[in-house]
């Protein structure tokens, strides 16, 4: 049996992976969804002061007080920064990490480019008092357009601020999560191979020893559309 710590992206709480959990489990896994401050049923608790490092130390802690090792880290969207850090914090506890078509930092990088700073500083100021970004500011209603109109209103109710200090917080990595097995999920639908940043990215996780490059035909929102592939593709870690 494998450990499986599912982390979600951003807007979205633990409940999205209510859809790709149930595989796991049945496969005879156990599964941990942590929600992160802020989000989900944890929305209460925003704060103009929570960032990077809060949702690091979110899952740092959940590995430390569930006493979980052998663990399958996986990381979505923004979340392969906190899947990141939380690697590097705690290495003695993880077998392998899995980052779900989403961010694979180097020490210093931001979620948002530094690029993409200053127009996400502005929506947080004209929708959020200049610390959070609303989600119809930043069109992710859009990335709906594929679910029937019942599911679309389901999720929208459950969709919450990311909080600007997030995209915008350096990360700190030591190097300490080198030697873990890595594999990254490209999903292709919707994939941009002319950005040239996302270009660097892949060139960069195909070149990394250890590394796996694992392709899937669906969307970014792919663990809402389509879970048992994104289940299929988690147990190859295990």
């Amino acid at each position: 049996m494998a450990t499986f710590v599912l982390v979600h992206g951003a807007f979205v709480g633990g409940w999205s992976w209510r859809w790709v959990a149930p595989y796991l489990r049945g496969a005879g896994h156990d599964v941990h969804s942590p929600t992160l401050t802020r989000h989900g049923e944890r929305v209460h608790l925003a704060s103009p002061q929570i960032d990077l490092d809060t949702h690091i130390e979110d899952v740092v802690n959940v590995l430390h007080y569930e006493d979980l090792t052998g663990v399958v880290l996986v990381g979505y969207s923004y979340v392969g920064m906190v899947v990141a850090g939380v690697a590097d914090r705690s290495p003695e506890r993880i077998a392998h990490v899995v980052y779900l078509d989403s961010d694979v930092p180097r020490k210093g990088d931001t979620s948002a480019p530094p690029s993409q700073h200053s127009a996400r500083q502005a929506l947080a100021r004209a929708h959020g008092n200049g610390w959070r970004v609303p989600p119809a500011a930043a069109g992710v209603d859009a990335l709906l357009e594929e679910f029937p109109e019942e599911q679309r209103r389901w999720i929208a109710a459950r969709f919450t601020p990311q909080l600007l200090k997030t995209w915008t917080q350096p990360i700190r990595l030591s190097g300490a999560a080198a030697p873990i097995p890595t594999t990254y999920i490209r999903c292709t639908v919707g994939y941009a191979p002319n950005d040239e940043d996302t270009q660097r990215q892949d060139a960069r996780i195909r070149s990394e020893p250890g590394w796996r490059y694992r392709e899937l035909a669906a969307s970014h929102l792919a663990g809402l559309t389509v879970p048992r592939e994104v289940a299929d593709l988690l147990l190859e870690a295990v």
